[in-house]
């Protein structure tokens, strides 16, 4: 990223007064030729933690690759008593976790994040259930509590359980 020259030159000189043996303050290096406006519009590159320099970045952090966003993580139902059933006759339940979204009869886990409307999340999934295989793309929409889940079938709604 670009630096004023002038910056820099300010920077390794109270750089290196700072880490003098001297407590002298009369030591101390500044260039007055840096006007406040020069500072104050300078780039100043903020490095990840891993590059070594221990700050962490203030950037906003992508999301990691194939990983359901937390917005539609959680159980949803089809109709209500999908949510509060106890004898595992909840057929329209899914529950969706991180990578993976589990159907009465089968789990389909996430194995690749594909391109979808800012509102919308899309991925390819891989399934098993009932003794078989297979890989389907399903979009998942969210509007308050209600999701809906498409795919090549068709569409399904759910509401949150809570």
């Amino acid at each position: 990223m670009k630096m004023h020259k002038l910056g820099i030159a300010a920077l390794f000189a109270l750089g290196a007064a700072a880490c003098s043996n001297k407590t002298d303050d009369a030591n101390i290096a500044v260039d007055e030729t840096v006007n406040a406006t020069e500072a104050a519009n300078a780039e100043i590159e903020v490095l990840p933690p891993s590059e070594g320099n221990g700050v962490a970045s203030t950037a906003p952090e992508a999301l990691p690759a194939n990983v359901i966003p937390a917005q539609y993580r959680g159980r949803w139902g089809m109709v209500p008593a999908d949510c509060t059933s106890t004898r595992g006759d909840n057929k329209g339940l899914v529950t969706i976790g991180d990578t993976t979204i589990r159907f009465y009869e089968a789990t389909a886990t996430l194995k690749e994040q594909r391109p979808a409307i800012a509102t919308s999340f899309s991925g390819e999934f891989a399934y098993t259930g009932e003794g078989q295989e297979w890989t389907k793309v399903e979009t998942l929409t969210r509007t308050g509590d209600t999701l809906k889940r498409a795919d090549d079938e068709g569409s399904f709604t759910y509401a949150r359980c809570s």
